[in-house]
């Protein structure tokens, strides 16, 4: 019985580790062949990660798969990725826009600058926009597909002041939380026009989820009890990805999606 995803290949960035590896690793049981991109190969040497790993991971499988380094906001090296991904596999079915810019800032806003920002700005909402746009043609020239942008529900923190009550600390989510909001503005804006391709396009939203930076670096006073792990995003988004069109232009959140659909957790974890 073929997997739901059979002769399918899909591009996962930032996916040497954390949420983008789980979806990687998904993705590939669910039958699809993975492009796996970042910028930690092995010649970096990182601890928590590398693009070969994950690749050798997937391979295990019984899937083929292509480690590729990459830096989003380099628009060289997403054509160079796209034309290794034709050359090795001849084709594109699915984009996983994960990579991005973390982190709790983005700078002050009064007395500061918009540097940060710029940032913010460069790998969180132009790079992925870049490369569905450059992805898209491919896709629908294998007959069509899904784009799958990772968002945060950072997009809506933080919550308006109260009167009467001290306003939110002035780098919380500033330059990740607009551009994280300005993604889900135009996966919805452009859903309509990609529809007449076949191509769907989906933000997903991981919520609290447990990564390897986390194990070895637990930050004070956080609490994981109840966070995700990185399968739960790649258990939604393999789903998703069957009949992407069914939900294209929506912002929907992981663990809703496993839960509504009965999507069967392994209760695997992140390892180092």
């Amino acid at each position: 019985m073929a997997l739901p995803l059979e002769g399918k290949v899909a591009i996962v960035t930032g996916s040497s580790r954390g949420i983008g590896k789980g979806i990687a690793l998904c993705l590939a049981e669910g039958g699809a062949d993975i492009v796996v991109c970042a910028r930690s190969d092995d010649a970096a040497a990182s601890p928590l990660g590398t693009i070969q790993k994950t690749a050798a991971e997937i391979r295990a499988l019984g899937r083929r798969s292509l480690a590729v380094k990459l830096d989003v906001t380099d628009d060289d090296d997403v054509r160079a990725v796209l034309d290794a991904t034709i050359s090795e596999f001849g084709r594109v079915d699915i984009l996983v826009n994960n990579a991005a810019r973390m982190g709790r800032g983005g700078g002050q806003f009064w007395g500061g600058s918009t540097a940060t920002l710029d940032e913010y700005y460069r790998t969180n909402l132009r790079a992925p926009y870049f490369f569905a746009q450059a992805v898209a043609p491919l896709i629908a020239a294998a007959g069509g597909g899904t784009i799958i942008n990772i968002t945060s529900g950072g997009a809506n923190l933080p919550a308006p002041p109260q009167p009467g009550r001290p306003s939110a600390p002035p780098t919380s989510f500033v330059g990740y939380g607009i551009t994280k909001a300005a993604m889900n503005r135009w996966v919805a804006g452009i859903a309509g026009e990609l529809m007449p391709h076949k191509i769907a396009i989906i933000a997903v939203d991981p919520g609290l989820t447990v990564v390897e930076r986390n194990i070895v670096d637990p930050r004070p006073g956080a609490d994981y009890s109840d966070a995700n792990t990185p399968e739960v995003s790649g258990r939604a988004i393999a789903f998703l990805c069957r009949d992407g069109m069914k939900y294209t232009g929506r912002v929907l959140e992981s663990k809703a999606v496993v839960a509504e659909n009965g999507l069967e957790l392994k209760g695997t974890m992140p390892t180092v």
